[in-house]
């Protein structure tokens, strides 16, 4: 039973305008609360209209359990994804008809293995499917494998299992889908800024991915080869500090310093530019708002010359 006074248990069931039954149990306090938050949230229920589907990314999420289908819209949501619900069968393949959509997000049990099984193979089917290029993710909590093995068979892209992590599983398989449909976001951008000068920048976007620290030395090793040895870094996307982002600033400095060039830094934050502060590094490299004023520097210092 849960301990909720009468008044407590009334305002709640207020708020969502319905009268609350004579005996509460923890699944009755669970759904009024679920649709409370769907009214101060509405936007993760309602069906969204006039959408472009080259630029947006629509998923469709097919279940009928309130709870699923909230976590997961709320997940997707806050991904930057739009969400469309579907509780039937019926509304699944109505919707899927109507629209475009980046992904489909299918619960097997729908009630049943079966239903969910068979929706799965009668999506797959439309050429739609394969025009856009939809994948189709099954999520259950079921870890029968013959299940998993038919899911496969008729043309799932995924199986995530409903886990305690199942979140972090869903947020792989979207930056998966992510790469394979757009191609792998780059983790270094180098841009020749002035040939002649042998200046350039490189624009470091996700420092902390496996072997950019490796693929940083090979390419300013590259860019020294190439005369250019004047190096602007931007760490416009990093938002922390560490000592290997501090060992590759100075291996840098070093080599643009054995090759007669000058390194520059811009938008440096907080804590980075604290980390240079502690070990005397602010002082030896200069470090810029932003690209644009690094990069006026180095002719400043070249007319100076």
């Amino acid at each position: 039973m849960v301990k909720l006074t009468p008044e407590q248990i009334s305002k709640l069931y207020d708020l969502i305008g319905e009268i609350p039954p004579n005996a509460i149990t923890e699944h009755d306090i669970s759904q009024v609360l679920i649709k409370i938050e769907q009214k101060l949230t509405p936007y993760y229920f309602q069906e969204q209209k006039n959408f472009d589907a080259k630029t947006s990314k629509n998923i469709l999420v097919i279940d009928d359990l309130e709870v699923s289908l909230f976590q997961l819209s709320k997940l997707l949501a806050k991904s930057g994804y739009n969400s469309f619900i579907a509780r039937t069968y019926d509304e699944a393949i109505d919707l899927y008809k109507k629209h475009d959509f980046y992904n489909v997000f299918l619960d097997l049990f729908f009630p049943e293995a079966e239903d969910g099984l068979a929706l799965l193979e009668e999506l797959k089917n439309l050429e739609k499917t394969k025009q856009n290029d939809t994948k189709i993710i099954i999520m259950s909590g079921s870890d029968d494998k013959n299940l998993i093995n038919q899911c496969f068979t008729k043309g799932a892209f995924d199986f995530i299992s409903k886990t305690p992590e199942w979140h972090i599983r869903v947020l792989d398989v979207l930056r998966q889908l992510d790469e394979i449909k757009r191609g792998p976001v780059p983790a270094i951008k180098t841009t020749i800024e002035d040939k002649e000068k042998g200046i350039a920048s490189i624009k470091i976007k996700n420092i902390f991915k496996a072997g950019v620290i490796d693929d940083l030395k090979r390419e300013t090793s590259n860019l020294a080869v190439s005369g250019i040895s004047n190096l602007i870094l931007d760490f416009e996307n990093i938002t922390s500090s560490n000592p290997e982002i501090l060992n590759i600033i100075v291996h840098i400095f070093k080599s643009c310093k054995q090759n007669k060039g000058l390194l520059k830094l811009c938008n440096v934050n907080q804590e980075l530019s604290e980390s240079l502060s502690f070990v005397f590094l602010d002082g030896v490299i200069p470090v810029f708002k932003g690209k644009t004023a690094a990069l006026e520097d180095f002719y400043t210092v070249s007319s100076e010359t």
